[in-house]
């Protein structure tokens, strides 16, 4: 029993044999093959980040490479919101939309204010009316309106905002 525990411990074989502690008809066991551990991995090393070398696209000579090899959009998409006097720049809209940017209202901030949500969704409407443009609403509850600009494209027969939604059981 001793030669099992020092076997399970892995300390070194008992050179003389106990008869009465060994059993006559033990089996021999064969030598265990060593384990091959590999090498430790080497970390890697670290490069500080102010060592690094990379381009700011934000520099100046990369600005103009950017800008000789493709010019600034003319067009963009907005996102507004009512200011803390729940107002909207209504001249800036209106150039903005003759540009052909693309709006977006949000007027998710006004939940509780249902009349003056319901007013600036009228000044919106006049201001694209104006212009010929028409307004989507983006949710139910018409809170996210969108008035594409002057020379956007909408394609409303085959177009679906979003996926078909099923109930979650």
């Amino acid at each position: 029993m001793r030669h099992k525990l020092y076997e399970f411990f892995g300390l070194p074989k008992i050179p003389s044999v106990d008869v009465e502690d060994e059993p006559q008809d033990a089996v021999l066991e064969a030598e265990p093959v060593p384990i091959n551990i590999p090498q430790p991995v080497q970390p890697k090393k670290r490069i500080p980040v102010h060592e690094l070398h990379f381009h700011d696209l934000g520099e100046k000579k990369w600005l103009d490479w950017s800008a000789s090899r493709q010019p600034l959009p003319r067009r963009g998409l907005r996102y507004l919101k009512p200011d803390e006097m729940n107002r909207l720049p209504l001249d800036g809209i209106a150039t903005r939309l003759s540009q052909g940017d693309i709006l977006v209202f949000d007027f998710s901030i006004l939940a509780h204010m249902d009349s003056q949500r319901a007013a600036l969704a009228r000044q919106v409407q006049d201001v694209a009316g104006m212009g010929g443009l028409p307004v989507f609403a983006l949710d139910d509850a018409e809170r996210l309106l969108l008035v594409p600009g002057r020379g956007t494209r909408i394609d409303t027969e085959t177009h679906e905002l979003g996926e078909a939604s099923t109930p979650i059981s």
